[in-house]
């Protein structure tokens, strides 16, 4: 406790005496002025305890601290103060410093690691002072690669109308089965169409008159029994004549509906006898086979997608993979997505796809034979460019890439490796330039990995980058 005679008083707080220690003066005998920064102070709480500490600032007489009752003890000797709270602090960062201290070495290049695999912590080789980090590697061969991306897209008939009478009148007959193939020129349906029969029949039967009347001119004009202003008059009414014929023959195509190409028929919409109107749809034709393929691609491959190039598909509900080949791009980019339009063409001899389909397509940008790739996590991030750490001698060697392009899994490596190089994929946190390293598990390149049509079994939402030379 606090002895009045002993000038080092211990800071903290006391309990058991409701006064203020041997030594403290009230606050009535305090000297007149001030008081300097650091004299020990006793404050009597409302507990019957006290606390001692020292003075924080200079203190003018009067300014007793809230809650007690201040007074002052000089001290003989120089005395170093500490307040309670300061004290908490300094003890707290040195247990920060202690723990950064000791995660310092995990924070060099290749900090990153994937968890407890072979040389990782927990794994073989992974504690420090173990001798030979035992690693897994990836050998490095060409093998085919593919720059592709992810979109979504919907399927169009390569042909469809909706068919529509041009005359209006009542609906006299249908003449198609519904959902089956009609040829191009077939009669579908017609409207009632007498008074345009009548009529033309009537324009044929002048039409003989008129040819022997100018039968009979053209003979007796050699005699000089007509004129050959009579005759002219004769031949310009025939003409005349056989104009409204054809006028009349127009009205009567006009009531009949026929296919414009061979398709598949659609549903039948009115009934024979429905009174209908050149707004009237009747019926749809459509040319399934082949199919157009219709989606749109982020402007940045908008350089990179030209007619020709071929793509993947998967229609909705479809586990079938199908391919197509694009035969138009539109000419700008959409201004409210900013994406490009792009029309492709499938076949469809069976008839499985189905216009108005969804599809999600895989958009091959770039198609390589021979490339070397790696696993995407053997990739090291640095300030200096993306690095590999490679197994040479026995050791781990370091070994700057230039990168192209980024798949899923893996990357592409256009500068630094050659065929047959082993990279090593493991063991990054006790990883370091020069450390001798011992082979774990060893795997290669699956050719299957990057086969056309993988990525369809992904999510389309999430896309894929294309080729930006950046580090993963």
């Amino acid at each position: 406790m606090v002895d009045g005679g002993n000038p080092r008083i211990a800071l903290g707080s006391y309990r058991g005496s409701p006064t203020v220690p041997t030594g403290f003066v009230g606050t009535t005998e305090w000297p007149k002025g001030a008081i300097d920064s650091g004299t020990l102070l006793a404050a009597q709480g409302k507990n019957g305890g006290y606390h001692v500490h020292s003075a924080p600032r200079r203190l003018l007489r009067g300014a007793v601290p809230r809650g007690g009752r201040l007074v002052e003890k000089s001290c003989s000797g120089p005395e170093t103060v500490v307040n309670s709270k300061l004290k908490t602090l300094l003890v707290v960062s040195g247990v920060l410093l202690v723990a950064f201290l000791l995660a310092l070495p995990k924070l060099s290049l290749g900090g990153g690691d994937e968890g407890a695999g072979p040389g990782g912590p927990g794994g073989p080789g992974g504690g420090p002072g173990g001798g030979a980090l035992v690693v897994d590697l990836y050998v490095v061969e060409p093998n085919p690669l593919l720059d592709r991306t992810l979109a979504t897209g919907s399927l169009m008939a390569e042909e469809s109308v909706d068919l529509r009478a041009e005359v209006g009148g009542r609906l006299v007959e249908v003449a198609f089965e519904e959902g089956g193939m009609v040829e191009a020129g077939a009669l579908l349906a017609r409207v009632n169409d007498r008074d345009l029969q009548a009529r033309l029949q009537a324009l044929e039967a002048r039409g003989r008159l008129l040819e022997q009347r100018e039968f009979r001119q053209s003979r007796l004009l050699a005699e000089g029994g007509v004129s050959a202003e009579e005759l002219e008059e004769t031949r310009a009414e025939l003409e005349v004549l056989e104009a409204d014929k054809e006028l009349v023959r127009a009205d009567i195509e006009k009531t009949e509906l026929r296919a414009p190409f061979r398709g598949r028929v659609g549903f039948r919409e009115v009934s024979p006898g429905s009174l209908i109107s050149p707004d009237t749809r009747i019926t749809t034709v459509q040319v399934l086979d082949p199919l157009r393929l219709e989606f749109s691609v982020p402007a940045r491959f908008a350089p990179r997608v030209a007619s020709g190039q071929r793509v993947l598909f998967r229609a909705e509900g479809s586990e079938r993979d199908y391919e197509a080949v694009i035969y138009a791009v539109e000419p700008g980019l959409e201004e409210s997505t900013r994406t490009l339009r792009i029309r492709a063409r499938t076949p469809n001899p069976d008839g499985a796809l189905f216009p108005g389909s969804f599809a999600s397509v895989e958009v091959i940008l770039e198609e390589f034979d021979a490339a070397l790739s790696v696993p995407s996590i053997a990739v090291r991030p640095d300030l200096d460019g993306p690095r590999v750490f490679v197994f040479r001698g026995g050791e781990a060697q370091v070994v700057p890439v230039r990168l192209g392009v980024r798949t899923r899994e893996s990357v592409q490596v256009v500068d630094g490796l050659s065929p047959g190089d082993s990279v090593i994929v493991t063991g990054f946190q006790q990883l370091r330039p020069g450390r001798e390293v011992e082979v774990g598990e060893v795997t290669r390149p699956d050719p299957d990995e990057e086969t056309p049509g993988t990525l369809l079994d992904d999510d389309p939402a999430a896309g894929l980058p294309g080729a930006d030379g950046e580090a993963p």
